[in-house]
């Protein structure tokens, strides 16, 4: 990907503060309407409601960078871990309703409760991909915040719960995600780097240490680690319940 593709907002910078704040404005907020809606029982519409809302984001997402032609097969598919991590923010609140989804909605809640933790860093560290150009700008907060906020509305008021040792189950599937993306980065060539297998993000991220492959043998390791942290809080809150 050409370098003028890739944009980073400057940690503790006033767009940083400024971004960030807005959105977890907006993420509180919605929290409350969801809680006013849970105690009146109507939380199954809101859940529908922002199931819809997502994915209609994923699918104009997508027609906005080809309407700008800055559509490209080796940055655009969503084979990033927030990309993927944003459809299931989309699915999970729409697997209420859906037959072919609801026998997967356990498995759909432990990938996105695991995974959000890519989406908790990208806040803290935000590195655009494929530009920031009009509605991309916007569009990585509605994206990540929704991931964030779809995972903490299903734990914190539809209870649902990570199974037990989902964490190391979880991080075995990602194993096999992971391969099978590297696979793909090989296949389309170029600057193609999905799940930045082939090159480390350009995010200020201590956790983002070394060169190929070592960066991303770390990485594994960290998300291991944070998956197990994640596992424990959540099985230590349950319990004290």
């Amino acid at each position: 990907m050409p370098q003028d593709r890739y944009y980073a907002v400057t940690i503790f910078s006033n767009e940083w503060y400024i971004n960030n704040i807005i959105s977890i404005l907006v993420m509180i907020a919605a929290l409350i309407i969801g809680n006013i809606l849970y105690k009146k029982k109507q939380f199954q519409l809101f859940n529908y409601s922002i199931g819809i809302i997502l994915a209609i984001r994923f699918i104009f997402t997508h027609y906005y960078h080809y309407s700008i032609d800055n559509w490209n097969i080796e940055w655009s598919l969503p084979l990033q871990m927030c990309s993927l991590s944003a459809i299931l923010s989309s699915l999970l609140p729409l697997s209420e309703y859906y037959n072919w989804l609801k026998k997967y909605r356990q498995l759909l809640f432990e990938f996105l409760f695991y995974f959000s933790v890519g989406a908790f860093y990208s806040f803290i560290t935000p590195v655009y991909t494929s530009g920031n150009e009009g509605f991309i700008y916007y569009e990585y907060y509605i994206a990540h915040g929704g991931i964030l906020f779809v995972a903490f509305y299903f734990v914190y008021f539809l209870n649902y719960k990570p199974r037990k040792n989902s964490w190391i189950k979880i991080f075995g599937y990602s194993q096999i995600l992971l391969l099978f993306i590297h696979l793909v980065n090989l296949y389309i060539g170029g600057t193609a780097n999905y799940f930045y297998i082939v090159e480390p993000p350009i995010a200020d991220n201590p956790l983002v240490i070394g060169k190929y492959p070592m960066h991303i043998i770390l990485l594994d390791i960290f998300a291991l680690i944070h998956f197990y942290l994640l596992y424990a809080f959540t099985r230590l809150i349950t319990k004290s319940k």
